[in-house]
């Protein structure tokens, strides 16, 4: 995926695109790290991505569910928010560890608040306000 960075993007519409175009990047099992303050884009970048993989429904930010299964997608996308979230024990105890177990493709928005639960090989794409919309740099856990 690294060859697709660093990219600027000038709309909401170019960050869903840039999803749809990612998406044939990632496979079951993957993790992506979202981080990026708000307004980034970060659910824009996700409603690209569960576009592609088939959803045809509305993608929404899990802000106040903490997590969105989209099961219509193929693989199935799992979609996080930790920006409530206080401690680690309250991403166990809505099953985190059972979600990495599953045949699914994580998109994880807030990650920075515990980098300590994102495992190796997560794949990371920053985004950061610059004039005129954003630019997305690539890293992997």
């Amino acid at each position: 995926m690294q060859q697709y960075f660093p990219v600027e993007i000038d709309s909401p519409e170019a960050m869903k695109d840039f999803g749809s175009h990612i998406s044939r990047k990632l496979a079951s099992g993957d993790v992506l790290a979202l981080i990026g303050d708000l307004g980034a884009g970060k659910t824009h970048l996700t409603q690209g991505i569960a576009q592609a993989l088939g959803r045809e429904e509305a993608v929404t930010s899990p802000t106040f569910a903490l997590v969105n299964e989209y099961t219509d997608c193929s693989p199935e996308l799992i979609h996080f928010d930790w920006y409530r979230m206080e401690t680690p024990e309250e991403l166990l105890a809505i099953g985190w560890e059972d979600y990495l177990e599953r045949e699914a493709i994580l998109v994880i928005e807030w990650p920075d608040r515990f980098p300590e639960m994102i495992p190796t090989g997560t794949h990371c794409i920053h985004i950061e306000h610059i004039n005129g919309g954003r630019r997305l740099s690539y890293a992997l856990a």
